[in-house]
């Protein structure tokens, strides 16, 4: 018996995926931005001015620099643990959202080739009360194409 792992396609609309990806890092790669170029500004100028007007020696200026390059350092890693974390979920989720889609694109390729095909989300998936809905239509579709309603002529 062979042990066959499943893969897992985890682009299955990679289009709209892609494009939730996108906006959702350019987001985030903004408000990084903004957040680091103000702590640097204010960081930077409390510095300057610690330095230059505390009449402080060459030694612990030297030493408050460097903290300001490990702050400085320490934030950076920190957003950017923050961005590989919002991709990673927004991966996730687009996954989620995007497997609808696609199952129901796919649901209605089948039906509109006349196959007898229900539609079937994964257990997590998004909208999952869009399924009861579209194959309550599609019952109704099929009856009513099945069994058309008779037509009277009035003469």
């Amino acid at each position: 018996m062979q042990d066959r792992r499943k893969t897992r396609n985890y682009f299955p609309e990679p289009h709209f995926q892609f494009r939730f990806l996108r906006f959702l890092m350019i987001g985030s790669i903004l408000q990084i931005c903004a957040t680091c170029a103000i702590l640097y500004y204010f960081l930077r100028e409390n510095y300057v001015v610690l330095v230059q007007y505390g009449g402080l020696e060459q030694d612990i200026q030297d030493i408050l620099y460097r903290e300001l390059r490990v702050l400085i350092s320490l934030v950076s890693g920190t957003f950017i643990f923050y961005l590989a974390a919002v991709l990673i979920l927004g991966i996730f989720f687009s996954h989620r959202i995007a497997g609808a889609i696609y199952a129901t694109k796919r649901t209605i390729k089948a039906i509109s080739e006349g196959k007898d095909e229900k539609l079937r989300f994964r257990n997590g998936d998004e909208f999952q009360d869009l399924v009861e809905g579209f194959n309550r239509m599609v019952s109704q579709l099929r009856a009513s194409t099945e069994n058309p309603p008779s037509v009277t002529s009035k003469n």
